[in-house]
């Protein structure tokens, strides 16, 4: 599916531009035109439109149809390719990075996706509004779709931090198997965060430096603001990280000391009843001199002595703080 929007030289927006108006629009280099073309699930037709009308590298084209592991920055002669990520949640709940391919040339931006995003959704209906987004240049039309697909970081970041919270509180107070999965879940889903915003800030830096082409000095300045955002961001995410660690090594210490104790007591208890073992077991192996086949005081006093040592032993037990 391609989405299309073209700003003539006279301030008026035409929607669902033909292909021939692309070729007059890239023909004349006129930056006074600004032409958005948006791709969702690239097919035959869209992709040859992509070699033969813009006249996108192959290797650029590759790159928009099959899956890039992270984002990346790359400079050609006449644009700039630019991978970005976003973030949704799948049908399980799970979180997963959704892909965004943009090339940038002197009067033409085109963004490429697998399938639907918000953010780019949002910025269309801005633009169907004539808003200034689409009045100050390719650049800053660049940088609008980067913001917003930047700032829809940021729900999932506030769901991800209260999760820790919560889950830490009952990781400590009560802790079972299925909270210990979920919290792994989580963590899992930080490792993705920070996988993710690594290289969109090396990206970032970059735009902001004003040292790349098709940027103008002007607008440069407003990458920073998205820099920033991904500091943020970073920071936020390296906290989580912190905590779901602390939590979780406070939980394997609590574990450590619960088994502990359970095998003092059952150490404790195991050695009170040795006396009576030891005894029994040597006068039960000799049973020609049975204490009932002799006298019966022998019999009751040997009984009264092992009963009395158990409070016996339970003392110093206590004593030394061993039970």
């Amino acid at each position: 599916m391609i989405h299309s929007y073209l700003r003539n030289v006279d301030g008026t927006i035409e929607k669902d531009v033909s292909t021939g108006r692309f070729r007059q629009v890239l023909a004349s280099n006129n930056e006074e035109c600004l032409l958005w073309v948006d791709i969702e699930g690239p097919e035959d037709d869209e992709i040859e439109l992509l070699l033969e009308v813009f006249g996108l590298h192959p290797l650029t084209v590759e790159d928009c149809i099959m899956p890039n592991v992270r984002p990346k920055l790359e400079e050609f002669e006449h644009y700039l390719f630019v991978t970005l990520q976003g973030l949704a949640r799948s049908e399980s709940g799970g979180l997963r990075a959704v892909e965004l391919d943009v090339c940038l040339g002197k009067n033409f931006l085109i963004t490429i996706r697998s399938e639907s995003i918000r953010s780019i959704e949002e910025d269309r209906a801005r633009v169907e509004r004539k808003s200034p987004i689409f009045f100050r240049g390719t650049d800053f039309l660049f940088y609008a779709i980067v913001d917003s697909l930047i700032d829809s970081y940021f729900p999932i970041l506030d769901e991800v931090e209260s999760r820790v919270d919560e889950l830490a509180s009952k990781l400590l107070s009560d802790s079972t198997q299925g909270t210990v999965r979920e919290f792994f879940s989580v963590y899992h889903e930080l490792v993705l965060l920070r996988r993710t915003l690594a290289p969109h800030r090396d990206i970032l830096s970059r735009f902001n430096r004003g040292q790349l082409s098709f940027i103008q000095p002007a607008n440069a300045i407003y990458f920073r603001d998205i820099y920033d955002h991904l500091l943020r961001m970073s920071d936020l995410v390296d906290s989580c990280r912190e905590m779901t660690t602390v939590s979780l090594e406070a939980y394997s210490t609590i574990v450590s000391n619960r088994l502990n104790e359970i095998m003092k007591t059952l150490t404790a208890f195991a050695t009170l009843s040795l006396p009576l073992v030891i005894v029994t077991g040597i006068y039960g192996m000799n049973f020609s001199e049975h204490p009932e086949l002799g006298p019966r005081w022998l019999y009751h006093g040997l009984s009264l002595l092992f009963l009395s040592s158990l409070p016996v032993m339970f003392y110093y037990f206590r004593k030394f703080r061993w039970l």
